[in-house]
């Protein structure tokens, strides 16, 4: 995620290598001011080497090699590019472009000894990762010692974006563990702004085995960007050097945790160790130690308790946490969960569950949360609160929308975005939601697009993803979503805002075309590497060409909120229909008819939410008046009102037979699953715009800003029996609601 970039201290480390894709034999550090380097690299620094002493390398500006901790009096150069001599004896070269991901190495001879040091020519960055002694990487769940070095290129020349320094690397992934070249998580020894995405110590390296483009990873944040994501995780395309061989090209990415320059809310483990670190400080005097303090902030960690109790037993003592630090007064907030499956490549984690409806669900953070029973119980029955809400016939659980659950503009574009990428991990892998103090959840960030745009399995250009019905997708909540004519209006709004964009993308020249061109020699070197015999090229072309079809497809199917629908899979009841609205006098009046069916009333949703029902007439019509407050404030924006019938025991009338949802089955990614039938309940739908401020306008007067403002005030007033003074729809009366109704009438 962009954020605001901190300092930090590195140089650049090079490596000796045999050739492009060859064996890397020796580690070489270089020395410079404030170098950060390992306590291993420190001992080793008084030996005698050759060192390239800049931090970045492009092509058009020599690098130098100096003689690190040797004086001589005769000393010759002798530079090599793969193997092969080239002129010049001095103590620089100057790169050129057909240098480009190759090896660049240069002998120094001092009084008769000879000193190598060779590092990886890229128009990327490059990471060389070495293991402690070269151990293997072979576990993603416990860590392997190392070190790193990041050397930059024309764009990355400032040192405090690079890094050189201790870390520790494990495996990652689910399936693409699997495949011969690995991802990896790093987390470094100090938190580092690693080309300007926020310092942090924790990273990521996407492999993008099953991409061998590679320009998915790299093209799919400007779309989280274009659909205004709250949170998009960014990332850099890189060259990877690891124990001295060459590994190929990789996205050096954020992962998805809390922090200030991740997802920013509030971090229940951070507050243990703040608990720690405070604890430490008041008894590091009376011999606490270090270790001891680490030892406490894993127990506080692994054991959520404190968290309602206010206390901690440490040392067979009592702690009050308020002594140390402030909790929150609630534990409504301070989550980061993700979507999950259980399978061959996934293991159940330390807090998890799963919902009525099948959809397993894991704690990220807090990841102990298993251990408060509070906690652990209130996220659970919210996911389930908002399950029940959009599985529901009209989208309500115990009298709330599933929008008074999530946020409603999180839930569009995160499904746009699934859309837009056709994501066959969508909803099952790499899907999060988040939660902060006094808000709703939201879905997102995005991230980690591997298996997108016809990589993986196949989304067909013309079929939604959200239609597809591999494992666990059958049971995801966009299914339901997806017949809701709310939601659909959102999302067909959203759409028509960006389809410019989104046509960039597949342009001739544009975004596709562009990323392509950034990494097409780095890209060709990996495929030499990794998919031999593969024509790059053509692999971009096709990934172009598919983009182009579905988005056009798209452009049809987005047509108007009805088109759409219909697309979807949305069944509209011919014999119910909304056959009026009118905006005049001040009024939104909705009039609806039902024929050919037995009911007595209609209902009325305007929004998604409850906006009131009639008794059905002589003539079969129904006629309700919409409050104000539940229309879109926007005066361009589309409302939605959508009819449903009740017989005279005030139940929904219901179709049969209709596709529905299913459960799980053994996970076959290339076979859809069998799916369930179940029942719909009969509606219809139209949309409408309405001059928001001038429906306001006529509903309320300056007697109500008096009122407000008394109620807000503490003062007892009388108010209207239905007169409801929440303008801007956040679920509560405040200072905003008068500030709007002022402004609405002043206008």
């Amino acid at each position: 995620m962009k954020m605001i970039q901190k300092i930090s201290v590195c140089c650049l480390s090079f490596l000796v290598v045999s050739g492009m894709l060859g064996q890397i034999s020796v580690f070489q550090n270089s020395v410079s001011k404030n170098t950060l380097v390992s306590a291993a690299d420190t001992a080793a620094s008084v030996e005698p080497k050759a060192v390239f002493t800049d931090i970045s390398a492009q092509a058009g500006k020599p690098v130098h090699i100096a003689l690190e901790n040797l004086t001589a009096n005769t000393i010759s150069y002798q530079w090599t590019v793969d193997g092969k001599k080239i002129s010049g004896s001095s103590d620089s070269y100057t790169p050129t472009e057909q240098d480009y991901e190759k090896t660049i190495s240069c002998t120094v001879t001092a009084d008769g000894k000879e000193y190598t040091a060779s590092m990886y020519f890229s128009e990327l960055p490059v990471v060389y990762l070495n293991t402690n002694d070269g151990q293997d990487i072979t576990s993603k769940e416990e860590y392997v010692n190392g070190t790193c070095s990041i050397q930059g290129n024309s764009k990355f020349t400032n040192e405090t974006q690079l890094y050189t320094g201790d870390i520790k690397i494990r495996g990652r992934g689910n399936y693409t563990w699997e495949h011969p070249k690995k991802p990896y998580k790093i987390k470094l020894d100090t938190k580092t702004d690693l080309f300007g995405m926020g310092a942090n110590k924790h990273w990521v390296l996407i492999a993008e085995y099953v991409d061998p483009t590679h320009v998915r990873n790299g093209v799919m944040p400007e779309i989280s960007e274009t659909l205004g994501m709250e949170y998009t995780a960014t990332n850099q395309p890189v060259v990877v050097i690891l124990n001295g061989e060459y590994n190929g090209l990789y996205h050096l990415s954020e992962n998805i945790r809390i922090g200030k320059e991740r997802v920013n809310i509030y971090d229940w483990e951070d507050t243990a160790s703040d608990i720690a670190k405070a604890v430490y400080k008041a008894k590091s005097a009376s011999g606490m130690t270090k270790d001891q303090r680490d030892e406490l902030e894993d127990q506080l960690v692994e054991n959520l308790e404190w968290v309602t109790s206010g206390t901690f037993n440490y040392n067979n003592k009592t702690y009050q946490v308020s002594d140390y630090v402030t909790l929150p007064k609630s534990i409504d907030g301070g989550y980061l969960l993700e979507l999950d499956t259980y399978d061959a490549y996934h293991i159940k984690q330390v807090s998890d569950f799963e919902t009525t409806g099948s959809q397993p669900v894991q704690f990220k953070s807090p990841e102990y949360a298993v251990t408060n029973s509070a906690m652990y119980n209130y996220a659970k029955n919210y996911i389930q609160e908002f399950e029940d809400a959009v599985s529901a016939d009209d989208f309500y659980t115990d009298g709330k929308h599933y929008s008074e659950l999530f946020d409603m503009d999180s839930l569009v574009k995160y499904w746009m975005m699934l859309e837009l990428t056709a994501n066959s991990d969508g909803m099952r892998f790499s899907n999060y939601m988040y939660k902060n103090f006094g808000s709703i959840f939201k879905i997102g960030p995005a991230w980690d697009y591997d298996w997108t745009w016809n990589a993986g399995y196949t989304v067909p250009t013309n079929e939604w993803w959200t239609s597809q019905s591999y494992y666990n997708e059958s049971v995801h909540w966009y299914k339901y979503l997806a017949k809701d004519p709310y939601f659909i209006t959102k999302a067909y709004e959203l759409y028509q805002a960006h389809q410019k964009e989104f046509a960039e993308i597949y342009a001739d020249g544009g975004k596709i075309d562009s990323y392509a061109d950034k990494i097409e020699t780095a890209a060709l070197a990996d495929t030499q590497k990794w998919h031999s015999g593969t024509d790059w090229t053509n692999e971009v072309s096709k990934t172009k060409d598919y983009v182009k079809n579905r988005y056009q497809w798209f452009d049809t199917q987005f047509t108007n909120p009805e088109t759409l629908a219909e697309s979807l899979g949305y069944e509209a009841y011919d014999n119910l229909e909304v056959t009026n609205i009118s905006t005049d006098n001040g009024k939104v009046v909705v009039t609806a008819s039902a024929v050919g069916i037995s009911a007595e009333v209609i209902t009325f949703h305007v929004n998604g939410k409850y906006a009131g029902e009639a008794k059905i007439q002589d003539d079969l019509t129904a006629t309700l008046e919409i409050s104000p407050s539940l229309l879109e404030k926007n005066s361009h924006s589309l409302n939605t009102v959508q009819v449903r019938m009740k017989d005279a025991d005030g139940n929904y009338l219901k179709s049969s037979d209709s596709s529905g949802h299913g459960g799980w089955g053994s996970w076959n990614p290339w076979e859809q699953q069998n799916i369930s039938s179940t029942s719909v309940v009969y509606s219809n739908f139209a949309t409408f715009t309405a001059d928001y401020n001038s429906l306001v306008k006529s509903e309320y007067s300056i007697s109500d800003v008096k009122i407000l403002q008394d109620w807000l005030h503490g003062k007892k007033v009388t108010i209207s029996e239905g007169k409801n003074y929440d303008l801007n729809q956040d679920g509560v009366w405040n200072i905003y609601d008068l500030i709007l109704l002022k402004k609405i009438l002043m206008k």
